[in-house]
């Protein structure tokens, strides 16, 4: 069915909704030809962050009926999978966004109707906490209704394994395929929801996920009580899930001095006191700064959906500084190690997991305490099945997770990384700091005179729509078919494709890392300076990855100047 059919079906039968078949009809017009293919032109695809689009009308947007044919693919894959003994149902949760509950009552209906079990969330939750669930009701998959950090006019949904952990190749592709075999929407079997929860179809999940998750969480805590009740802290949730636990889980942990940004607490898909709901973005921390007081001395900011951690610590002379997802993760490392050496409870064969984006130190700290370090591509989805992989092939304790756009895990309670726990964790390691009179910043500055400065920075380009989405694919190809000789005068050594997995340096080709394939690209300069430049699998965007290291900060900054000028210069 051509793209004029598939419209006319939507804005002509009646299973659509008024609003549905009233918009599919607008796009009829001789003079909506661009919005027409923006619209039907193509399916969502799974990327790193699973489906995740525009809400709208239309086969390539986040609406009701999207979402009702990517479950009918997820219930025809399970109802496939013989592997999996001893599993009971899929777990369903969702976030603050518009529409996301109803979304998550579609999904619903729609495994009933395919005979599988349901467990639905009955308020919105954090993301962290339904991969936790999944495990503990050892489900055969979850689903997760969010767009994490995006815009408001975005929704996603995300697809979850048995394992905790979200879907990777080949599951994605194949539950895509059994969308592109449907034909008519109108024959997507479902249920009535009401009926579906009187007849046990559908179970609510409530206050029993939280016990659990918190119980589980507390025993990683490294902190003491003692420490803990000094430190001053402001949390927001960025209008998102987070204020389900977060606050409650820091008390708990003998926090005193918590706070609260009110407003922030309400759950709201517009997410109207802020530019952007991203904690990877200073500017979401504006409402969060006017509440502190003086004695506070520190700011932590989920995403909507609970996963990521953003923070704002103060420096020496009492100033507020944010630091970068590299940053707080190598300050969360550096805690963990040293607590559990302190503790005689360091792993002999522990495993620490980053992505290929990561800052190099996170590696480096990993090798020099005795922990094995291993890079994946980018998405936490390969961090979970990295753990899993190297228990099974080498018996390797999974010891730490991160990934540099502000994702954190540490234990086995979740699949996937975790705002919550990391929220904690973080708070403990300032709380520490604070009894010994430093800060985050002095012990950042300490850890850096240990294994040399580390400058990682991250450059962003928007192309929006179909035609930006060609523009970013065809800088990719300019750039894999002529790469620079030389960034900044530095010659370029090395250069590593993971699309055809293969590394060149020089005149000299090899096999490369043996990743999955991506369509990422990697320039090793002369220094060792690293410039690694992928699409986003999110956002209508290219990104730009800049990881530098050196002996002198000052020197570095002005050295990221001069590569970024020159990288950019075209």
């Amino acid at each position: 069915m051509d793209v004029l059919d598939t419209i006319k079906l939507w804005a002509g039968n009646h299973y659509f909704d008024l609003k549905t078949r009233t918009e599919a009809k607008k796009l009829l017009a001789k003079d909506k030809h661009s919005e027409r293919d923006e619209c039907f032109g193509s399916l969502l695809e799974f990327g790193t962050g699973g489906l995740r689009g525009i809400m709208g009308v239309g086969t390539n947007r986040i609406n009701l009926y999207t979402i009702q044919m990517a479950t009918d693919g997820v219930a025809r894959i399970i109802n496939k999978k013989t592997d999996v003994p001893n599993t009971s149902g899929v777990v369903i949760g969702y976030d603050s966004r518009h529409r996301s509950f109803e979304f998550a009552q579609m999904s619903s209906q729609v495994l009933a109707a395919h005979g599988i079990p349901v467990f639905l969330f009955r308020k919105i939750v954090p993301t962290p906490l339904v991969s936790c669930e999944i495990l503990r009701r050892k489900a055969i998959a979850g689903i997760i209704i969010t767009a994490s950090h995006n815009p408001p006019e975005y929704n996603g949904f995300k697809v979850y394994w048995e394992n905790g952990g979200m879907i990777v190749p080949p599951e994605d592709n194949m539950i895509i395929e059994e969308v592109r075999n449907i034909s008519r929407i109108d024959e997507i079997p479902t249920v009535n929801f009401k009926k579906a929860l009187h007849e046990g179809k559908v179970v609510w999940i409530d206050n029993q996920a939280d016990k659990y998750y918190l119980k589980i969480v507390k025993e990683l805590s490294l902190g003491e009580r003692e420490n803990n009740n000094k430190l001053g802290v402001v949390y927001t949730p960025l209008h998102g899930t987070g204020g389900r636990l977060v606050p409650n889980l820091l008390r708990q942990q003998g926090f005193k001095k918590v706070k609260v940004v009110a407003k922030q607490m309400l759950p709201d898909g517009d997410f109207s006191t802020v530019a952007s709901p991203n904690p990877e973005e200073i500017n979401s921390f504006a409402m969060a700064q006017a509440n502190a007081c003086p004695d506070d001395d520190l700011i932590l900011a989920n995403d909507p959906d609970g996963d990521r951690l953003g923070v704002m610590v103060r420096d020496s002379e009492n100033n507020w500084q944010w630091l970068s997802g590299n940053q707080i993760g190598v300050l969360i490392l550096d805690f963990v190690i040293y607590t559990l050496k302190l503790q005689n409870r360091f792993p002999q064969n522990g495993v620490v997991i980053s992505t290929i984006v990561t800052s190099p130190l996170v590696s480096k700290m990993a090798n020099e305490n005795g922990l094995n370090a291993i890079e994946v591509l980018t998405g936490f989805k390969w961090i979970r099945q990295a753990a899993l992989r190297f228990e099974k092939e080498q018996g390797w304790q999974f010891f730490f997770g991160m990934e540099e756009s502000h994702g954190f895990l540490m234990g086995n309670h979740s699949g996937d990384k975790d705002g919550i726990w990391a929220s904690m964790a973080f708070a403990e390691m300032y709380a520490a700091l604070k009894c010994n009179k430093l800060t985050p910043i002095d012990r950042l500055n300490q850890i850096y005179q240990h294994y040399g400065v580390h400058l990682d920075t991250l450059e962003t380009q928007t192309y929006e729509g179909k035609k930006g989405m060609a523009n970013i694919q065809k800088i990719m190809r300019d750039l894999r078919r002529s790469p620079p000789e030389k960034v900044a005068g530095q010659l370029v050594v090395k250069i590593t494709d993971y699309l055809e997995n293969k590394i060149v340096c020089g005149n000299k080709t090899s096999q490369g890392p043996g990743l999955p394939l991506s369509n990422v690209i990697a320039l090793q300069l002369e220094d060792n300076s690293r410039i690694t430049v992928r699409p986003s699998g999110t956002e209508p965007k290219i990104k730009y990855y800049f990881n530098l290291h050196g002996n002198n900060h000052e020197l570095l900054s002005k050295q990221l100047i001069s590569i970024q000028s020159d990288f950019f210069k075209e």
